[in-house]
């Protein structure tokens, strides 16, 4: 069956192997989609940087220069998956699925599509615009290591739109919080747990106990809080002398952030004291908040441009990050705009066709807002 050009590119893209860090198959892919609709590409060397086998993909669309350019940007990478993904096409329920075995890769595979579609129009209308930019980063995922890895002052454009988050069309994430992850080992001392268990110190439960005693999860509307990642021990018969416990928090205010860090890490030192044990902590920032005021003209823009589209903008704050988080740091005032996928990171994981398609017609908008009102 033949769909509509966006949905096959979609499909294609899905289909295409992409991981963290191994992102290379999906990267030539898009390049030569972005060099047959008269891109200029390059690809710079944020993959050696990070260990990666793919740097972030850079694309221009020439225009008149004394225009004003704009920015969409979208990710290569996906979470874990097998590297085979059988997307299943649902017609009849306005969806795309995965087989149920894996996840579908929407996130973001949806916003590629949609950066794919918007230039294709573009070409298709005939309208005399400025340059428009195009940035495919790698490692988003994995704290947006592509975006932080990459010379952010060779872009022109002032305004950017990253195409990455949940919801509908019409969602617009004008603030992200800042991350932080940390890295805990505590350290005990292995004994005969059967013949001398009272020699050893335990620090598996030293950190157990340490859990227990930390707020986590929803810590307040604005910060969160897991420990996702613990190993330790090695046999039944030994008392485990050492424990690694991976968590993260995020929050959209530093203060509020930084208290909780210090409680993480006293909360711990009190427990594996108690239980003679030591403990050392390794903390790295992630990426830092960005908060974009609602009068700012990346707003207004894309605000017009779904009016245009008989839309209703819905601005939002985010709970995650996104390469946009990057962009605002560097000075390029930047949004998340929903392609209309949902559960993502899961086998529930689906993308709404008529949303793919809308959010294909909303980046064209958004060129064309830009353009008229240059």
């Amino acid at each position: 069956m033949t769909y509509s050009p966006i949905v096959e590119d979609f499909l294609e893209i899905v289909t295409t192997p992409s991981h963290c860090l191994n992102e290379r198959a999906l990267a030539d892919l898009m390049k030569s989609k972005l060099q047959e609709l008269g891109c200029q590409v390059e690809e710079d060397s944020a993959g050696a940087k990070i260990g990666g086998d793919s740097g972030n993909i850079i694309a221009r669309l020439p225009g008149a220069k004394s225009a004003e350019s704009v920015l969409f940007s979208a990710h290569l990478d996906r979470v874990s998956n097998p590297g085979k993904i059988t997307p299943i096409v649902k017609i009849d329920e306005d969806k795309i699925t995965s087989d149920g075995t894996t996840i579908l890769g929407a996130d973001d595979a949806s916003g590629l599509a949609a950066v794919i579609d918007g230039i294709r129009r573009l070409k298709q209308s005939g309208l005399e615009h400025g340059e428009v930019e195009i940035v495919f980063t790698v490692a988003e995922e994995i704290g947006l290591q592509g975006s932080a890895a990459m010379d952010l002052g060779r872009l022109k454009s002032k305004i950017a739109y990253v195409i990455d988050t949940s919801g509908d069309v019409g969602v617009l994430v004008n603030q992200a919080p800042t991350q932080r992850t940390v890295k805990i080992r505590i350290h005990g001392k292995s004994s005969h747990a059967g013949m001398e268990p009272e020699k050893g110190i335990n620090a598996i439960k030293a950190g157990a106990v340490a859990l227990s005693r930390l707020r986590e999860g929803r810590l307040s509307p604005i910060t969160t809080s897991n420990f996702g990642v613990i190993q330790g021990g090695q046999a039944t018969n030994i008392v485990c002398d050492m424990l690694y416990l991976k968590g993260e928090a995020r929050s959209h205010d530093e203060g509020e952030l930084s208290a909780y860090c210090e409680e993480v890490e006293q909360t711990f030192r009190k427990a594996a004291k108690e239980a003679g044990a030591t403990v050392e902590f390794a903390w790295n920032l992630e990426y830092s908040a960005f908060k974009v005021a609602k009068k700012e003209r990346v707003v207004t823009v894309a605000s017009q441009a779904l009016a245009a589209l008989g839309l209703k903008a819905k601005i939002v704050r985010g709970g995650g990050g996104l390469d946009a988080n990057n962009f605002n740091l560097a000075g390029i005032k930047s949004l998340g705009l929903s392609p209309g996928y949902k559960n993502v990171h899961s086998p529930n994981e689906s993308q709404s066709i008529s949303q793919l398609i809308l959010c294909g017609q909303a980046v064209f908008e958004i060129i064309k807002t830009v353009a008229l009102q240059g």
